[in-house]
């Protein structure tokens, strides 16, 4: 069904790359749901009021919220998809973020509401069951129990077929949006499939229980928007990249031979726009012209390819110098003596008469990554290489934490 609604209302709907047909990607999921949630939201009222089922009624509240969301999903596409200006240079694309928190914030509120409702019911139902040794009796004719039942599982298939739209959009342009009001969606399946067991309990028992699946629905409508709300938020405020997309990218720069290694990759996004940074070590003994030209050209494949504005800072590194590798050896050596692993790199030698500087950047981890850590693995190295070769050695060691180098578990970063 994506596809064909694609061919039909999206030109060149295969370059999702653009930001145009981005939007237009989101228009058309939100139009679909805009659409469906209002005629949901117009059946279950009518029928919920018809039957006094408060649960049929807080389910289409949910629908006419989902309505709402899509809404605010238009005027998300439209706003994040203006080119960038003089106020917003990397552009509008958090703006799909910040719609993801208003709609989550409305879905948690209307939770809350229904499930005050749901109480209310509850203490009625406690009420009953201490006056009258009963439910609440509640009986429906045939001709309602059908009706409602046809009702609520057309309204189950709408929905699927709603998350379902909305998944495969999403996978498309990797839209949070899109994928917040594609939870929504299926939770909006699991509490129309709850209320349809509500109904079959109230008919065959003539006992109403519907405040009990009010309750569940609300909790699950307040869990779906508490977890939109931790996505978005995330986000904001600087989620580490997919490893997927790291690893895409390195394996580009290692598909370049005079790329000898890489290390401090740091990413930010904004919307489908990803803005990099990271070191790539060349032979020192190349042209400075010959090396930069080959940065230039990953930057440009990392553009054209993974859509990732990347920039490279190059580390020149010396190749086949006899007193660098032996102390670059010794360093590999010393470090298999901790109790902890870590790695360096930016390795290099500062060579006096009767002294010699080790210069390196050690990735340490989290854990281990205090006074204590630090001093251990600057003892432990000193310890290995001091007088190793008739020299004084002093080690100048730039620390970097692991939760700031994306590269930090990677081949890339062994």
């Amino acid at each position: 069904m994506t596809n064909l609604l694609l061919k039909l209302f999206i030109k060149d709907y295969q370059n999702v790359k653009d930001t145009k047909v981005r939007e237009k990607y989101g228009l058309l999921g939100s139009f679909f749901g805009l659409v469906t949630n209002f005629l949901l939201f117009l059946a279950k009222i009518i029928i919920g009021v018809m039957m006094n089922l408060f649960s049929i009624v807080a389910d289409s509240v949910n629908n006419l919220s989902d309505f709402g969301n899509n809404g605010l999903s238009i005027l998300g596409f439209k706003v994040s998809s203006k080119k960038a200006d003089s106020d917003h240079p990397f552009g509008h694309q958090r703006m799909e973020y910040i719609i993801s928190l208003v709609i989550s914030c409305v879905i948690i509120a209307l939770g809350f509401v229904m499930f005050y409702q749901g109480i209310i019911d509850l203490i009625a139902f406690i009420n009953s069951m201490m006056t009258e040794h009963h439910p609440v009796i509640q009986i429906l004719s045939n001709t309602e129990f059908i009706a409602t039942i046809i009702i609520l599982a057309l309204a189950v298939l709408a929905k699927v077929t709603q998350a379902s739209l909305y998944f495969s959009l999403a996978k498309r342009i990797d839209s949070l949006q899109l994928k917040a009001v594609g939870r929504d969606s299926l939770n909006d399946v699991i509490g129309t499939t709850l209320v349809i067991v509500g109904v079959l309990i109230t008919k065959f028992t003539t006992y109403s229980v519907d405040c009990f699946f009010t309750l569940v629905v609300a909790a699950l409508v307040i869990y779906s928007g508490i977890g939109i709300l931790r996505q978005a938020a995330d986000i904001l405020i600087g989620k580490k990249a997919d490893k997927e997309i790291i690893l895409s990218l390195i394996n580009l720069i290692k598909s370049y031979k005079g790329a000898l290694g890489m290390h401090d990759l740091t990413m930010h996004y904004y919307g489908n726009n990803i803005f990099a940074v990271i070191h790539v070590e060349v032979d020192a003994n190349k042209n400075v012209l010959e090396s930069h030209s080959l940065c230039d050209d990953i930057e440009k494949e990392a553009y054209e390819k993974l859509h990732i504005h990347l920039t490279i800072h190059m580390d020149p590194i010396l190749l086949n110098d006899p007193d660098t590798d032996r102390y670059k050896a010794e360093v590999c050596e010393a470090i298999k003596k901790l109790p902890f692993q870590i790695t360096f790199h930016d390795f290099r030698i500062v060579s006096g008469v009767e002294h010699v500087n080790l210069v390196f950047d050690v990735v340490m981890p989290s854990k281990y990554d205090d006074e204590k850590g630090r001093k251990e693995v600057h003892e432990t190295i000193l310890n290995e290489c001091d007088m190793k070769f008739g020299k004084k050695v002093y080690l100048v060691i730039n620390f970097d934490d692991s939760s700031t180098d994306f590269l930090y578990g990677t081949e890339a970063e062994q």
